[in-house]
């Protein structure tokens, strides 16, 4: 009998409360569901792009070498990349490993993360605010925003996403460990973790650890008034941050020269550059803000510094953490690059989301159910014209690695392998990959992709092709394709006479 009622209880129906508990529990992850289907939506078009010339120095050093020497480079800043990204070459390797040259899988990884950090971002929101519009505006806001635009397709801007994604988790670890009265030390050695490997797969990403001691000293020190154990627990990612810093900047190596970085006027005004960005992601991003940019960076600029003085803790922490996360970009002296306004983006997206959300709970006393209507209005039209600017700016960029594809399909099919330590040309009268300075770097690792170490790809004129076989010892094989109406065909084989 009692095996009997024990079976029958298996199979009763749950009480109508428990099914309106899970069914409320479901339908509060709609709209966050219903975003992360925007995002992979905008992006699915873009997954069948191949890879781009910068891709190529990563495809080409992973085959060039044993894994090893790969990492034994990554890590003395040896490798063709000139950054130190230890964590993220060593993705890289794995991705190689088990993609080969099919772009899409890269992509998608890089997306994935980005959803990752979307889904993050949403819970640190709620979990400091407690209110879903809020959590929602801010989700949405950094998913589909448009003024880190490329970042998430382009294949090698990778270390921008993953970076975030650690970044933005160790915040949300940080935030458990506090939340629970900081007895559980694990979240606490999590979020140290978390903020280590940040910084490891983009060295840029060290600034953010400021976010994390900002957020520590608000949401504890302020109440519990302890500066030993404040000064105990943050010393940590102060070090680390500190032996990295200090250990790039006086390693000589390449990518942290002086020709590059320098102290000047270019840092304040890229620092309105990325500003305006955020708010106005439209159009070109260059070294020096137009009329446009100065206005929207100043508004940018105003509201963080508003929300610094006035607002709320959360604000607070994302209107420092804006700012900074553009730091170690903006002294570059060369150039401006969209990814590196990707950091600051979530933080941005906060204070958008805070400025609503104090719009959105004074219109719920006015008329709650207009105000409800009109939120998710707001979030869809902002969603919306974000979305439509990200399309509408990636394709073009993306349409550039169709080159790429073309070359690299069209030589293996010309040439399915060269020996070792051989140059194949390619005859380019329409300048499609003869830019000069393209070389040395992306056609020499196009070759290394394709072929092996010591192969090498050249693309020349004609008129300097003939120069260079008279300049040749006799009886050299050249391997030569020529690009004749949109495809690289094979030239017979020829030797160098003079």
């Amino acid at each position: 009998m009692a095996v009997a009622a024990t079976q029958i209880t298996l199979f009763e129906r749950p009480e109508p409360r428990a099914r309106s508990v899970v069914l409320r529990a479901v339908a509060r992850q709609v709209p966050l569901l219903a975003i992360i289907g925007l995002v992979i939506g905008i992006n699915v078009p873009t997954m069948h792009y191949y890879f781009f010339g910068d891709d190529f120095l990563v495809l080409g050093d992973i085959r060039s070498r044993s894994f090893p020497d790969y990492m034994r480079d990554v890590v003395y800043l040896r490798d063709m990349t000139p950054n130190w990204r230890p964590l993220t070459m060593l993705v890289y390797w794995g991705e190689y490993r088990l993609f080969g040259l099919d772009a899409m899988p890269w992509r998608i990884v890089n997306l994935a993360f980005h959803i990752g950090t979307v889904v993050v971002l949403y819970a640190f929101v709620l979990a400091l605010t407690r209110r879903v519009f809020v959590a929602l505006a801010a989700a949405m806001v950094f998913a589909v925003s448009a003024s880190a635009v490329h970042t998430v397709t382009y294949i090698t801007a990778f270390p921008h996403v993953f970076s975030q994604f650690l970044l933005m988790s160790a915040l949300l670890a940080m935030h458990a460990y506090v939340a629970r009265g900081e007895r559980r030390i694990g979240w606490y050695f999590l979020s140290l973790t978390l903020f280590i490997a940040g910084f490891l797969a983009n060295e840029g990403g060290v600034v953010l650890g400021a976010a994390i001691i900002a957020y520590y000293a608000l949401y504890s020190l302020a109440k519990r008034r302890d500066v030993l154990d404040f000064a105990l627990k943050m010393t940590p990612f102060v070090l680390s941050g500190v032996l990295l810093v200090g250990g790039l900047t006086g390693c000589g190596c390449q990518g942290v020269d002086g020709g590059f970085y320098g102290v000047g006027m270019h840092i304040p005004l890229e620092t309105f550059v990325y500003m305006s960005r955020l708010a106005y992601p439209v159009g070109e991003i260059g070294l020096r803000p137009s009329a446009m940019e100065w206005a929207w960076g100043s508004v940018v600029l105003g509201f963080a510094i508003f929300f610094a003085i006035r607002g709320p803790n959360v604000a607070r922490i994302a209107a420092f953490a804006m700012v900074i996360a553009v730091m170690p970009y903006v002294p570059g002296k060369i150039w401006t690059a969209t990814r590196y306004s990707y950091m600051a983006t979530p933080f941005f997206a906060v204070l958008v989301a805070v400025a609503a959300g104090f719009v959105f709970h004074y219109a719920t006393r006015l008329w709650k159910p207009g105000a409800y209507a009109l939120g998710a209005l707001a979030i869809a039209a902002v969603g919306g014209l974000y979305s439509w600017q990200t399309i509408h700016q990636t394709e073009p960029f993306l349409k550039e690695t169709d080159r790429w594809e073309l070359l690299a399909h069209d030589l293996r099919a010309n040439y399915e392998s060269v020996p070792r330590g051989s140059t194949v040309y390619v005859i380019d009268e329409e300048g499609t990959w003869s830019n000069p300075f393209w070389q040395p770097t992306w056609m020499t690792s196009v070759g290394i992709a394709l072929y092996g170490p010591d192969v090498k790809v050249r693309a020349l004129p004609a008129t300097h092709f003939e120069a260079l076989k008279k300049s040749l010892p006799n009886q050299t094989v050249f391997y030569v394709v020529e690009l004749d109406d949109g495809h690289l065909v094979r030239v017979p084989d020829q030797t160098a006479t003079r």
